[in-house]
């Protein structure tokens, strides 16, 4: 009787033992994954999309985020032709310029504000599991949607528009213009 009991309550203590340590590890609903999500869009206003071309990266890690947009085909006159700068922008939560909200699991929305005051709403889908060190990691996107909103001062309204996804995993763009670099002066 007295190693029945022993054992009821060996196996009592292992239980407890193996539901706190898998409490350790279970995924919490607003649990921000670490990784990076990359997602390229164009712009749709009034029913036309942009020429311009937004890759952003999300990189995530211990809760803070940071998103960089790398702007192409933005197409200005320029004495020897049509062309454009790549344009690089960054934001993120520590500077305090971007939000990130976990909505649900696998669904994440940024906010971000630009020095120009407009603000970028993203809402990514993704997939997330747990990576070699335990820790919560992206695994894939699988949706993007977003919209900007601006007020226009000199038009004297709000304007909007939206950010419409390229379509495949990974994409060979043309591009409209030719890109403006700085080099070093010729003697």
């Amino acid at each position: 009787m007295k190693a029945n009991k022993f054992g009821s309550i060996l196996i009592i203590t292992f239980l407890t033992i193996i539901i706190s340590t898998l409490d350790c590890f279970a995924i919490k609903d607003d649990q921000m994954p670490d990784g990076l999500l990359e997602v390229a869009y164009r712009q749709l206003t009034d029913g036309k999309l942009s020429d311009s071309i937004h890759n952003i990266v999300l990189i995530c890690f211990d809760g803070n985020c940071e998103m960089t947009t790398l702007t192409l085909n933005q197409c200005y006159d320029f004495s020897d032709g049509e062309a454009f700068y790549p344009v690089i922008q960054r934001s993120t939560t520590r500077d305090k310029n971007m939000t990130v909200n976990i909505l649900e699991p696998g669904v994440m929305e940024v906010e971000e504000r630009d020095v120009l005051g407009a603000t970028f709403k993203y809402r990514f889908i993704y997939t997330a599991g747990i990576g070699s060190n335990k820790k919560l990691r992206f695994n894939k996107l699988i949706g993007f949607s977003g919209a900007v909103v601006k007020q226009s001062d000199a038009l004297n309204k709000v304007l909007s528009w939206e950010l419409v996804p390229l379509k495949g995993q990974s994409i060979n763009v043309k591009l409209k213009c030719a890109v403006n670099l700085k080099g070093v002066p010729n003697n």
